[in-house]
């Protein structure tokens, strides 16, 4: 499909609201113009679409004001700031050494933690570490170019999945088995590192949202079993302490398999649960649908970066078929991180695809406009 005609069909969608009131009215149970739904990218994989490499995106402050504007004025992406520690986050503040390709994503080279006798030596010190006075800074500079209306988001890896950036992966494998009693302690001390950092922020930015992600909790890394022994309890203190810290309850995104700990998602008390494109909407809203917001999953390489503009609306138009009428609501996003290299036209085919078949959304039923033309 053409990007013209792409672009042209958006500009025969305007919007009836804005995002907040969207998203105030849907939360609700009012009926809203179109479902809300999350944009597939970032900075960081999109920098590619306008000439910029990832690094330069996250290593150079103007390139990234360049990109966030650009998104803004071409897709209506609000400018954000983000004090994101990710998946690694806690490791590198602790001294995992994490490598930044120029044009791909970041990954460990050297973990801190290569013997439990060292953890009682790590400190993690917002107010003096390097690596996190740097992300204040850029928050403050930010806030200086943009004014302080800017929203600032957190994004934590889970306990067990930052636990993977200061002790290698296969080693807390192991652990499980041979030395829970040092995992524990691990694990403790990390959320301590986690809801240091959120207090940190909360303290120093005001109001703030907080997002997980934790793919090492996935049954695709662990069994149920595992994860109720090893993640569970660490993910209610956390929850239980971003919710005393800012007033509002995280979502959490786990990819890969999930289904058998999605009773335990509903019960630990997220807001919601944005679910892999390897698991079934429908049997997400079976489950949980009403006991949790749910999100997803339009899968991010087989179509949103190898699919045609046509794949990627019949994959939102399904999305939206199987799991717009959740009982406590449902926002459309892709089922992972969008990779790098994604089309343009397939990200317009998306937002489309989206307004056109999410018309006339309301909590606990589906949208209209999966039956009107």
């Amino acid at each position: 499909m053409d990007l013209e005609i792409l672009k042209k069909r958006l500009e025969a969608m305007p919007d009836q609201m804005t995002p907040a009131e969207r998203s105030e009215a849907y939360a609700c149970g009012k009926e809203v113009d179109y479902l809300p739904f999350s944009f597939p990218g970032c900075g960081e994989t999109l920098a590619s679409l306008y000439g910029f490499t990832v690094r330069q995106y996250r290593c150079d402050f103007e390139i990234h004001c360049h990109i966030m504007e650009a998104l803004q004025q071409e897709f209506g992406v609000p400018v954000a700031a983000s004090a994101k520690l990710g998946l690694k986050g806690v490791g590198e503040a602790l001294g995992s050494v994490v490598l930044y390709p120029e044009n791909a994503i970041d990954y460990v080279e050297r973990y801190i933690l290569t013997d439990y006798s060292l953890l009682p030596s790590l400190e993690f010190d917002p107010h003096s570490n390097a690596f996190l006075q740097d992300k204040v800074r850029h928050i403050h500079k930010l806030k200086k170019r943009y004014g302080d209306t800017v929203p600032v988001g957190i994004n934590l890896g889970g306990p067990l999945s930052s636990a993977a950036s200061v002790r290698r992966m296969e080693l807390l494998l192991r652990d499980m088995r041979r030395d829970p009693e040092n995992l524990h302690r691990l694990l403790e001390f990390v959320v301590y590192c986690l809801l240091a950092w959120v207090g940190y922020v909360k303290q120093e930015f005001g109001s703030v949202s907080v997002g997980i992600a934790d793919p090492v909790s996935s049954y695709t890394l662990i069994s149920d079993k595992m994860f109720r022994k090893f993640s569970k309890p660490y993910l209610e203190k956390l929850i239980k302490g971003i919710f005393e810290l800012t007033g509002s309850t995280p979502g959490i995104h786990i990819c890969g398999r999930s289904k058998p700990i999605w009773k335990d998602l509903a019960e630990i008390g997220f807001r919601s649960f944005s679910v892999d494109n390897c698991e079934n909407l429908e049997e997400l809203k079976e489950s949980v649908g009403d006991q949790m917001q749910i999100c997803g999953n339009v899968p991010p390489v087989d179509v949103m970066l190898r699919g045609t503009p046509e794949d990627v609306t019949a994959a939102v138009h399904d999305c939206i078929r199987k799991a717009s009428d959740n009982p406590e609501g449902y926002v459309l996003d892709v089922g992972c991180q969008l990779p790098i290299g994604t089309p343009r036209e397939n990200i317009y085919a998306y937002i489309c695809a989206a307004k056109y078949y999410g018309r006339k959304a309301q909590k606990g039923r589906l949208c209209e406009g999966l039956f009107t033309e």
